[in-house]
């Protein structure tokens, strides 16, 4: 016969929510703080950041095999992945450089494929009524333009390189990326980003922390006081 879950011992979640609902009960009836019953009100906070603490002491424990075996799995398998990543780099680069060129031989053979179909169609309207010629000049148009279409298909194809039956063709792309040659006007660009501010304002309480109280002077902060139980 299976334990009644009623004579199970209480799980810690369940302690600590009693521990806190009685807190939380006590507040709620506690009314205006005075001279009597202002230590009791002391008593009950301290309280409740001890049971805060405790909370945070116990998931601490119970997170922290969790995350030894995280990190004992992750130093075994991310330097096989960046090895395996990385072995390649060179063949990367040389294919990249590869598709690259062809794929500037082709745009050059479709410009210059382009231009010859151009000069036809326009040889074919000044020539196309003379009985003689006319005929022979609308050949080579149509050649022309025929050389300018297969032109379009070889640069579009020059652009990837086919793999094998199960992996993609690979190409190239035109990455954007910034290099920082001015860091004063970088962040003056980006002042007024939120991000930015939210960066500043804690560097700055970060400052006024380390001052302990002595004077601190920080451009566009007014550092302000406010009392707070210690």
């Amino acid at each position: 016969m299976l334990p009644n879950d009623h004579n199970n011992p209480p799980s810690p979640v369940e302690l600590f929510a009693e521990q806190i609902a009685s807190i939380t009960s006590q507040v709620d009836v506690f009314g205006d703080i005075n001279e009597d019953n202002a230590g009791a009100a002391n008593d009950l906070i301290k309280r409740a950041g001890q049971i805060a603490k405790e909370i945070d002491q116990k998931r601490k424990n119970e997170k922290q095999p969790h995350l030894d075996a995280g990190r004992e799995i992750d130093g075994t398998y991310n330097p096989l992945k960046e090895k395996a990543a990385s072995s390649v780099t060179p063949l990367k680069k040389a294919l990249a450089a590869h598709i690259s060129e062809q794929k500037r031989i082709a745009e050059q053979a479709r410009r210059e494929a382009e231009e010859k179909a151009r000069k036809e169609a326009a040889r074919l309207q000044a020539l196309a009524d003379d009985p003689l010629i006319g005929d022979q000049v609308q050949e080579q148009a149509k050649e022309a333009m025929t050389e300018f279409k297969d032109a379009r298909i070889a640069e579009k194809q020059a652009a990837n390189v086919k793999g094998s039956a199960g992996f993609r063709a690979a190409g190239v792309k035109t990455k954007r990326f910034a290099k920082v040659t001015n860091s004063r006007e970088l962040v003056r660009h980006y002042a007024n980003h939120p991000d930015v501010v939210a960066l500043c304002e804690r560097l700055a309480n970060a400052d006024i922390r380390a001052a302990k109280g002595a004077p601190v002077v920080i451009g566009g902060v007014e550092v302000e006081t406010e009392e707070v139980l210690a």
